[in-house]
């Protein structure tokens, strides 16, 4: 086992040691299909934390490593970053085209009333949106411009 990735592992599997029993736990408490009872209910309520706690854990693992992985090697490096710039910008320019008004829909006064939706919000979600649109666009037009070079490499 590499020295850097026995820690990880150890943590991995006591995570899953863990979730094992709590299964088993909530398995067995279960009073019946229509009503599982207090304690399964209880159990059902620390299962949805339980689960927030191992995609943290998971996802933490995940980016020490790739950042880890990134700084090992300086062309690696520079490479990684000049595509999160360029993700950033990309970001940036969704940013900018998206309108900061908010969408008039059927029912839009409920969520403008509660401040489920400002302008900020309306914005934040028009830039995903763009984002969205801008990587597909650049995804298809990569799958097309390699694909027609493959063609006209051939002939």
């Amino acid at each position: 086992m590499e020295k850097g990735t026995k820690l990880p592992k150890i943590v991995l599997w006591a995570l899953f040691s863990i979730s094992i029993v709590y299964f088993i736990l909530l398995l067995t408490s279960i009073e019946n299909q229509v009503n599982p009872g207090a304690k399964a209910e209880n159990l059902i309520s620390l299962g949805i934390y339980w689960t927030e706690i191992l995609t943290l854990t998971g996802a933490a693992i995940a980016l020490f490593y790739a950042v880890k992985g990134m700084f090992s090697d300086k062309k690696q490096a520079l490479s990684s970053l000049g595509i999160l710039g360029a993700f950033a910008l990309v970001i940036i320019i969704a940013y900018v085209l998206s309108p900061a008004d908010i969408p008039q829909f059927f029912g839009v006064e409920k969520f403008v009333a509660d401040g489920s939706l400002t302008p900020s919000i309306s914005r934040w979600v028009s830039t995903g949106l763009i984002t969205t649109y801008i990587l597909a666009s650049i995804a298809i037009l990569l799958v097309i411009g390699f694909s027609s070079v493959k063609i006209f490499k051939r002939s």
